[in-house]
């Protein structure tokens, strides 16, 4: 292969490799990989003087999802320059005041205030010039601030991030990501917004767009804080040499200091007018730098893989190797994504290997000095025992899957999904537990749940479970039999069927189930409804289409009542109509999804965050500290249980 012919095959890979990390939020190589391609690409171009029209080099991924509106950025978002030489870095600041701060691994977002109110949110989109729209998810990022002091209009830039404590929580509803990243990309570009997920996600500002802008990185920053935005952690360091940077970056810029994924961290002037006067490139501008730290590659041992079986079917692959210590901790195993990146390394038990973590933080496989190519992945689901078939993605990578509808790691995450707190709540049936009972064939479908009194002596004397689990269990199991028609649509799992649009198809059928399977019957216009997507009406038919759902939804019917929603058209003389409330704390009468009910049908918003337009309160038993402090600071009137059962016994 000439020098042309190896240009145009890396270029191919890098752009799979885009497409499947902005595009689809599944990477398909590490970072290492990654970089390792493009340096290469570029070393070739500088060697042979050709540059491709499609070279991806100097050139800015793109994020962009062809169903989510486009939107043009008032100014280019570029990249920043990097390096991993702390000279360079040296010689960059140049004895300048310059301000140093962690480049955060989110998704990047531009969000846009007017009059006081927060307006717009865009991704960066294709090239750094045309975005996204998203400010239908971004809206409920737990910390965005929907109003701000400043009335002139103002763009402010930051990353979506999941902090490492937040991302151990929502690994679950993400089948087990890999990375924050993917969790933060998923849920801020979904056609719908899924509250769960979004709700521990942060917006983390670190630059200000605005006429008459203050002048220095530090008052901008300043500025920001000012109007309740969260922003990046930075330093400011005066007249910068050697010695004070070094101290600065082992002391405050530690990777593990950090609660949020960082890969570096970016040093800027702090004259903003002296860093624009450097101008830019069309892939960075020269008034920063990033400094990402150097992978410490470690010696270790291929010892094999382990294979697990996710709910939609698709194996993971994890390599396992000699135990290692990296940075404290003892290391031994590191996910391989999928088939196409296994295959890569060409492993061989006893091969030599080189491993690391990335970003400091996640296990990863550098390479395979030995690369005997002699092992042979498992050919069977470790779970079912059925032969495994390879699936490519639609960006062309190869995934190993189980085609066993019936795979007990499949249905064990399936009705674990039904029975989670967003959807059923039925507590104490976790993924592990629901496999343990279907291992003794208890559970087999969602049906059998409703029918564990058929094994309960069985089960009381299984160790591990007793008396008092199982009529804990059994409790929680009968409770979920009067539902709410959102709760039961969640649990099913229909793809792109989120919390959001299930309520919306409540609402417009309040909780009628016999309606809504109606129009699945009739192939409805579902998008027709404010809310639902052309997508999502695609996928409810498709899932209905298929005779084992259809099943599905007749042997739920006969085990569940589902709680339906009053049609009364709610009047002026109602206190809560065309109102907007928040709720906070536990309650001893009501559930959160019968209040939420309650509410939606006098006609109230039921909002996440507490602003100037919030007209209750309704809290309970602990409530939260800052909902209680913000609806003082707006003046929002509260509410306490008995009250609002007073207000509702004297509007029934």
């Amino acid at each position: 292969m000439n020098d042309l012919q190896k240009m145009k095959a890396l270029i191919a890979r890098i752009k799979e490799a885009d497409e499947a990390y902005y595009q689809k939020d599944a990477p398909v190589m590490s970072d290492r990989e990654y970089d390792k391609l493009v340096l290469e690409l570029k070393m070739l171009e500088q060697v042979t003087g050709i540059r491709f029209a499609d070279s991806p080099v100097g050139r800015i991924p793109s994020d962009e999802k062809a169903e989510l509106e486009t939107v043009k950025h008032t100014k280019p978002m570029l990249s920043c320059q990097k390096t991993k030489s702390f000279e360079e870095l040296i010689r960059f600041a140049d004895g300048k005041d310059t301000v140093l701060s962690w480049k955060l691994d989110g998704l990047t977002l531009v969000l846009r205030y007017d009059k006081g109110r927060f307006v717009q949110a865009i991704t960066r989109g294709r090239d750094g010039l045309v975005g996204e729209d998203v400010t239908h998810t971004v809206r409920h990022l737990r910390n965005l601030p929907l109003c701000v002091p400043c009335k002139e209009p103002f763009e402010v830039r930051g990353e979506g991030v999941v902090s490492w404590a937040d991302h151990a929580i929502l690994s679950k509803l993400s089948d087990g990501s890999s990375h924050p990243r993917n969790i933060a990309s998923g849920a801020v570009r979904s056609l719908t917004p899924d509250r769960g997920k979004l709700a521990h996600m942060d917006f983390v500002a670190f630059e200000l767009i605005k006429k008459k802008a203050p002048k220095t990185k530090v008052e901008q920053l300043a500025f920001l804080q000012s109007n309740n935005f969260d922003t990046v952690g930075h330093t400011l360091v005066l007249r910068t040499e050697r010695e004070e940077l070094e101290d600065t970056l082992a002391k405050v810029f530690a990777p593990d200091r950090c609660p949020y994924p960082v890969d570096g961290v970016i040093l800027e002037y702090n004259d903003l007018v002296y860093g624009r006067s450097l101008g830019a490139t069309a892939h960075h501008e020269n008034r920063m730098l990033a400094l990402k730290w150097e992978d410490e590659l470690y010696d270790t041992v291929f010892r094999g893989v382990e294979l697990n079986t996710t709910r939609t079917g698709a194996v993971s692959i994890v390599g396992l190797f000699d135990d290692v210590l990296i940075d404290g901790t003892h290391v031994h195993r590191a996910s391989l994504h999928n088939l196409s990146l296994f295959e890569s390394f060409r492993f061989g038990l006893g091969d030599h290997i080189r491993v690391y973590k990335a970003n400091r933080i996640i296990p990863q496989i550098a390479d395979n000095l030995t690369a005997s190519g002699t092992f042979t992945l498992p050919a069977y689901c470790p779970c079912c025992g059925t032969a495994l078939t390879v699936r490519y993605t639609t960006g062309g990578t190869k995934e190993l899957y189980c085609p066993n509808e019936q795979c007990l790691a499949r249905n064990a995450h399936r009705i674990a999904r039904f029975c989670d707190k967003s959807a059923m709540n039925i507590k104490g049936l976790s993924a592990s537990v629901i496999e343990t009972m279907m291992g003794y064939g208890w559970i087999r479908s969602f049906q059998d749940l409703y029918h564990l009194a058929l094994h309960r002596e069985e089960i009381i004397r299984t160790p591990g479970f007793g008396t008092e689990r199982f009529d804990a269990i059994y409790s929680a199991v009968e409770k979920s039999r009067r539902c709410y028609l959102h709760q039961f649509l969640v649990g099913l799992g229909i793809p792109l069927l989120g919390p959001e649009s299930a309520k919306t198809l409540h609402q417009y059928y309040y909780g009628d189930m016999a309606a809504f399977e109606q129009a699945l019957q009739e192939r409805f216009y579902f998008s027709h409804i404010d809310g639902i997507s052309e997508a999502l009406e695609r996928r409810l038919h498709e899932w209905y289409a298929a005779p084992q759902n259809q099943e599905l939804l007749h042997a739920m019917r006969t085990e569940l009542t589902f709680i339906g929603s009053s049609r009364i058209t709610a009047d002026r003389d109602n206190p809560f109509f065309d109102t907007e409330v928040v709720i906070t704390g536990t309650f001893a009468q009501f559930t959160r999804a019968e209040l939420t009910e309650l509410l939606t049908s006098f006609g109230a918003r039921v909002s996440e965050r507490i602003n100037e337009d919030t007209d209750y309160l309704l809290y309970g038993t602990l409530p939260g500290s800052r909902k209680v402090g913000a609806a003082m600071k707006h003046k929002t009137v509260m509410l306490s249980e008995s009250k609002f059962a007073e207000m509702l016994a004297k509007n029934s």
